[in-house]
């Protein structure tokens, strides 16, 4: 048995009975950030176990207590009893947070100069989240920072000047020769200086190239990161040489009455408000991914194809995923059954079009399933549309704004428990946000 399984649900948030909603919620994230299977991918399989049974718990946790209803009642059933402090938690069960430590000891490599050090432990970080803080960008920026050079030399220190020559009397005819004598040195001294600013000057004009300044930037695109795939027109009609049977994809005509919104299905385990630095933040030549004050935001200039993010779903690989997109210049929409850069499901809306779109690809090559125009859909420049899909399954429900546009039957890519986000660039650059997320688990 777990050891958390004989918490209560406010022992399990650290919380005392009497916590506002507030004080739930940022305990809610704050336990989440510890435990949710993203968090600690690059454990042992056993510590990821415990992880994802502890993530559940939590969230049942927060669903019971954030309800005012639901959390009278199951305080009135814990009884009476005072609330008792939070217990702590013996360390040996917490996860560790492997991927935290290598971040911290490549800075202090970093600060203490030791450059290859650091450059292989960011390399063993990225391999294990390729999102991770700003892990990218720091690899990159150690790479192509130059060498230390050592110090220049002290100076030698200057001679004192000897002592003039105490004045001696010289007679009469021959003081005209001194001061002729002197005008001259004066006179080649002169002569001379000019003839060294002469030449200084060309030099002292002659600025130093920009490369030798300057330092060199670097941009760093991980392995893993939202890579931009283009595709090239075709110069002739291909031929499509099927080696499955393909898939049946049934778009739900738009009828002539609006008809009824339909609710999400299943328990909610999963909400972000995009205020926890909980996705990947960072960025390449033309794209960026990053949280924005309440928002998800993707980013990609023109002719760069697909940019996507992706995560863990703690409900496994059948859920009900939700999120609120706007799209500016382009498409944009959900990432499903990701597997990898090559193999996914893109579900994608055009608020300008007024149009939605299904895309399958399979060891890189796309093929679109369903791409028409849909009164659910809503148009404009500033529209904000949600998207739903219920995975389970071969069977994939989607929707926009409540209304159920398809129906799907698909055996690739196979199931998988990964999920995102994606914007796709076409002729102009786009900007894709992503609000309210949420994430269920079905109901059987």
């Amino acid at each position: 048995m777990d050891d958390f399984e004989q918490l209560d649900y406010y022992e399990l948030l650290a919380i005392s009975r009497n916590a506002s909603a507030e004080e739930i919620k940022q305990a809610y994230r704050q336990q989440m950030r510890r435990y949710h299977p993203d968090r600690v991918s690059g454990t042992a399989p056993e510590e990821q176990a415990y992880a994802g049974r502890r993530a559940l718990r939590i969230n049942e946790a927060y669903q019971a207590l954030s309800d005012v209803g639901a959390r009278a009642v199951y305080t009135r059933r814990l009884g009476g009893k005072a609330s008792a402090p939070p217990r702590q938690q013996p360390t040996p069960q917490i996860p560790r947070d492997h991927q935290a430590e290598l971040y911290d000891r490549a800075r202090a490599h970093i600060d203490a100069g030791r450059t290859l050090q650091a450059v292989a432990t960011l390399r063993e970080l990225q391999q294990l989240n390729p999102f991770y803080r700003d892990s990218a960008a720091l690899l990159a920026q150690v790479d192509a920072a130059p060498p230390r050079k050592p110090a220049p030399p002290p100076a030698p220190p200057r001679k004192p000047a000897p002592p003039p020559a105490p004045p001696s009397s010289v007679p009469d005819r021959n003081r005209r020769a001194l001061l002729i004598g002197g005008v001259g040195s004066v006179l080649f001294a002169a002569v001379g200086g000019a003839a060294w600013w002469l030449r200084r000057t060309p030099a002292a004009a002659s600025p130093t190239s920009a490369s030798a300044l300057e330092p060199t930037s670097a941009v760093a695109i991980a392995a893993a990161t939202p890579t931009a795939t283009p595709e090239p027109a075709p110069t002739s009609q291909p031929t499509a040489t099927p080696t499955a049977a393909p898939p049946t994809a049934t778009p739900t005509a738009a009828p002539t009455a609006t008809p009824a919104r339909l609710a999400e299905e299943g328990q909610l385990l999963y909400s972000e408000g995009f205020r926890s630095n909980a996705w990947p933040s960072t960025s390449g030549s033309g794209w960026s991914v990053a949280e924005d004050g309440g928002a998800y935001v993707i980013t990609t200039a023109r002719g760069l194809g697909n940019i996507w993010a992706y995560r863990t779903s703690p409900a496994g690989k059948n859920m009900f995923l939700g999120v609120d997109v706007e799209v500016s210049g382009g498409e944009a929409g959900l990432v499903l059954r990701f597997s990898d850069a090559s193999n996914y499901l893109a579900f994608l809306v055009d608020p300008q079009g007024g149009s939605f779109r299904v895309e399958q690809r399979l060891g890189g090559r796309p093929s679109p399933l369903i791409d028409e125009r849909h009164r659910a859909v809503l148009s404009g420049p500033d529209a904000s549309n949600r998207l739903a899909a219920r995975l389970e399954g071969d069977q994939i429900d989607l929707r926009i704004n409540g209304q159920r546009v398809a129906k799907i039957t698909l055996a690739a890519p196979p199931p998988s428990n990964q999920y995102g986000f994606v914007a796709v660039a076409g002729d102009g650059s786009v900007e894709a946000t992503f609000r309210d997320l949420g994430l269920r688990a079905l109901v059987p």
